[in-house]
């Protein structure tokens, strides 16, 4: 069973919380647009053959903002494709009820930010009631990279009423919750929404700052450390120069600040070195 504890992080005047709503067996090595030959001599066992990845969202707790980054919840994620589900494997408990361990209730959430629109990372924004959808977060200020909302198949899907799409971004749209962010956003004094493109054509990363501390939540802009230290190394889906140019940003700027990582499918920790050169270091 995992760990159902959520991970604190005092950070400044912020607090941070790292949820993992439930592990995903993932191959990197099958996921890496990246020949077998190039990368088993530096990392060997770590990218062969499928392991759990957690699956994380964030909270930041300020004093005048309650922050969420990603709203992932398992059981949907599971069902849309059960080969993530690890064997004989217990999840934790959901992210509103690691959050209410935390005396932190769905309600209070003010912010809520997608770092894009692939599955796992906004299937719990919304719940069923009444035979229909409501939001999880119903005070919460949903914000989507513009290119992923604007992007066809999500376009397509959201003509369709049992899409995912439909019952999540579909919803938020029609009441009004739903933020479309085009570029970079100030969502808070502390928190940044900056746009790291590639994984998706939308996604974005988070800007987190308190009292001279950074934090970075990185969505998908890596998914292993490998990444971090070869940004040419690429999962198959990515768009390679948008996703270079990206990694390339956040490495320099993490470098020069630095700054706190997490990435939704790694532990936190940070990148010491050169850009040309870098080195990833865990917390």
């Amino acid at each position: 069973m995992s760990n159902t504890t959520p991970r604190i992080i005092p950070f400044g005047d912020a607090a941070i919380t790292i949820i993992n709503v439930g592990d995903m067996m993932v191959d990197m090595g099958e996921e890496l647009a990246v020949p077998e030959s190039t990368w088993r001599p530096l990392y060997g066992s770590s990218l062969a053959g499928p392991r759990p990845f957690s699956s994380q969202c964030v909270h930041i707790a300020l004093a005048n903002a309650s922050v969420l980054v990603d709203a992932g919840d398992y059981a949907q994620a599971i069902l849309l494709d059960p080969s993530y589900l690890p064997p004989a494997y217990v999840p934790p408990p959901g992210v509103v009820e690691q959050l209410q361990s935390r005396s932190i209730q769905p309600e209070d959430i003010t912010h809520l930010i997608i770092t894009h629109a692939h599955f796992d990372h906004y299937d719990g924004t919304t719940m069923k009631s009444d035979g229909g959808y409501v939001p999880r977060f119903p005070n919460a200020r949903v914000f989507l990279g513009r290119p992923d909302w604007d992007y066809p198949e999500t376009q397509d899907a959201l003509r369709d009423p049992n899409s995912l799409d439909s019952r999540t971004f579909g919803v938020l749209h029609k009441l009004g919750l739903l933020e479309l962010v085009e570029g970079s956003l100030d969502v808070t004094t502390e928190v940044r929404i900056i746009a790291a493109p590639g994984e998706s054509p939308g996604h974005q990363i988070v800007r987190v700052h308190s009292q001279g501390q950074t934090l970075y939540c990185l969505g998908d802009l890596f998914h292993h450390p490998a990444e971090v230290e070869h940004p040419a190394w690429m999962v198959k889906w990515a768009n390679a120069s948008t996703n270079l140019s990206s990694r390339q940003a956040l490495i320099n700027a993490a470098l020069q600040e630095n700054a706190l990582l997490l990435a939704a499918h790694m532990p936190v920790g940070w990148v010491e070195g050169t850009l040309e050169h870098p080195r990833w270091v865990w917390l």
